[in-house]
């Protein structure tokens, strides 16, 4: 019978010693052999009639091998099990690990040594009625209502043709003609294009083309439309050239030419326009209006100031739970996972892989703490709302949940909708407990602060992606 013996380095590190005694494994073995001499083939010798020894001799050692590893696996993580061992990472063969010669014609005992990276116990800290947390509460102005109000007549009016200058939010459409030295190039590309003014970032080009009509003409670079230039956008949605065509040389200066502009002409404030935005019936007044209005926004604000907080929230216990990790053993996970990872980019990005390891062990005592359990009807429930979301809150159900089974089917997805339904549900039981305290703050404050969050989460996002692909 496989002995395992158990020696703790520290409270994070340990090591099991496992001897596979020759009776563990000998019969399977024998097994295995009697497995291969039946499929196997050798010239001289009839299927099924290979001596022996001979089978011994070329295949032996290879099925001795898979054999005990077979053994070992099962030993070890039975153990583990058993002992309700909670470890980081997997077991790795220990540093002093002396190499193992299978030898067949002498069936023997065998030690291995496996080093085993332990999860700290720790005190969860930062959720009582005692901690306290601010929560945004956004005030809409009347000003934001008829913002919104106006941009819902200009969606539902008719768009007409432009005669004066343009304005924000009109649609242009561009003869484009390739440049050469400020002249129209010969044979150069022509083709045309249009775009929102929205959608332009120049604030110099948009302040010349404010001041033009149809039939205007103005000079500039395409790839200086954009802050963040796409140059498969560019040269295949504006300049038109084919989706395959990733030869061609062309110049970024182009004379434009303004053939068309067309806007949107707000919708009258009458039932007809009430019907189209809002639904039949339901609105009978721009009060009414305002004040759909304006629950569809404390919504939106809602929701973000509920990400807003659980994020402090996450960052605070971060900040004062002390989790500590077995670095080294960690450390050598990653490399032993990923032979292309040098230690200098262990080093480099350890804090990063290190992070996420304490959040998912802090969010697993949470989740504990508050029995969160998240099932598969969880998960589909949580797609189907992202569908119907999707919709406007609306949609056909069987649409809807022809759509949810195939997201099931992508793993990927499946985990991230499992990540949001885990968060939603630890923020709800967290803030059951903590003291909320509500912090009245305008629309444009909270958009900063909502931006400044976006900016430095797509950061951590972007140095979380390099040191993946480092570590892949």
């Amino acid at each position: 019978m496989s002995k395992i013996v158990r020696e703790d380095i520290d409270a994070l590190n340990t090591t099991l010693t496992i001897t596979i005694e020759k009776e563990d494994y000998e019969q399977q073995f024998e097994e295995e052999l009697q497995k291969y001499r039946k499929n196997v083939a050798l010239k001289g010798f009839r299927k099924g009639k290979t001596p022996a020894n001979v089978l011994r001799k070329m295949y032996g050692r290879s099925v001795l091998g898979e054999v005990i590893n077979n053994v070992l696996n099962r030993e070890l993580f039975t153990y583990i099990e058993e002992q309700n061992l909670e470890t980081l990472g997997q077991p790795l063969p220990s540093k002093d690990q002396s190499y193992v010669d299978f030898d067949v014609k002498n069936l023997e005992d065998y030690e291995f040594k496996f080093d085993i990276g332990l999860a700290p116990d720790f005190e969860l800290n930062g959720i009582s009625p005692d901690d306290k947390y601010e929560r945004y509460e956004v005030e809409v102005p009347e000003s934001v209502l008829d913002e919104d109000l106006m941009n819902l007549r200009k969606r539902v009016g008719e768009r007409v043709q432009v005669e004066e200058h343009i304005q924000e939010g009109d649609f242009v459409k561009f003869e484009a003609k390739e440049l050469d030295g400020g002249s129209v190039k010969e044979g150069g590309l022509e083709t045309d294009f249009g775009i929102m003014v929205n959608e332009i970032e120049n604030e110099d080009f948009k302040a010349s083309l404010f001041t033009k009509k149809v039939g205007d003409t103005i000079n500039a670079n395409v790839y200086e439309l954009f802050d963040e230039p796409d140059d498969h956008y560019i040269r295949h949605h504006l300049l038109k050239l084919d989706h395959d065509d990733h030869d061609t040389e062309v110049g970024q200066e182009f004379e434009l030419t303004l053939m068309e502009a067309t806007r949107n002409e707000p919708a009258d404030l009458n039932q007809e326009f009430f019907d189209k935005a809002f639904g039949e019936g339901k609105v009978t007044s721009e009060e009414e209006a305002k004040d759909l209005i304006r629950e569809d926004a404390k919504q939106f604000y809602s929701k973000q100031a509920d990400a807003l907080l659980f994020r402090d929230i996450q960052e605070r216990l971060m900040e004062i739970n002390d989790i500590p990790l077995p670095d080294d053993f960690l450390k050598r996970w990653l490399k032993a996972n990923n032979e292309k990872l040098t230690d200098e980019v262990i080093e480099k990005e350890y804090d990063i892989f290190a992070k996420n390891w304490q959040w998912t062990l802090l969010r697993t005592k949470l989740a504990k703490k508050f029995e969160v359990e998240i099932t598969e009807q969880d998960i589909r429930e949580g797609f189907a709302q992202r569908v119907r979301d999707y919709f406007g809150g609306y949609g056909n159900e069987e649409l809807v949940n022809a759509t949810v089974d195939r997201l099931m089917q992508d793993q990927k997805q499946v985990n991230d909708i499992y990540e949001e339904v885990l968060v939603d549900r630890l923020s709800d039981a967290i803030t059951g407990v903590v003291t909320v305290v509500s912090k009245p703050v305008d629309r444009e404050a909270f958009m900063n602060v909502l931006d400044e969050a976006r900016a430095r989460a797509k950061a951590e996002q972007e140095s979380a992606v390099m040191a993946s692909d480092e570590e892949e």
